[in-house]
């Protein structure tokens, strides 16, 4: 089942996903790009929402999970929407923690950067829907 993963559905979409969010993030760490293009965050936020949305739909299709095979797409929504959810809040308290975000002057910008992860997730279902339901 494992053996040949890179033929799988979306497999070469998250592998370029990753590649483009690793450099565009290395790219904003040289040059400061968080801190002097105002919407850089927004788009980060979106470009990893929808890789993490891949990568948990690419999981469940791999794994078998059950709703694939009786298609239960808003199953497979709420998993994987939910699924960036997590990482999303997970990730903005660890910012919080180390001080990189202020609870009180930072709060709509987290409240953006969470609804930017769920479009992007929201964005890789619609995608990833017309290749795992073929």
């Amino acid at each position: 089942m494992y053996f040949m993963i890179y033929k799988k559905p979306l497999f070469w979409e998250i592998v370029t996903l990753s590649v483009i969010v690793a450099l565009l993030h290395k790219a904003a760490l040289s040059f400061y790009l968080y801190y002097t293009i105002s919407w850089f965050d927004i788009v980060m936020h979106f470009l990893g929402g929808g890789l993490i949305g891949l990568i948990i739909l690419f999981s469940l299709y791999i794994y078998e999970w059950e709703p694939f095979h009786k298609n239960h797409k808003i199953n497979v929504f709420i998993v994987a929407v939910g699924g960036v959810l997590i990482v999303g809040l997970v990730w903005e308290l660890w910012e919080l923690f180390v001080g990189f975000t202020d609870i009180v002057k930072d709060g709509p910008d987290t409240l953006l950067d969470i609804i930017m992860d769920l479009l992007g997730a929201s964005m890789a279902f619609m995608y990833a829907k017309k290749y795992l339901w073929q």
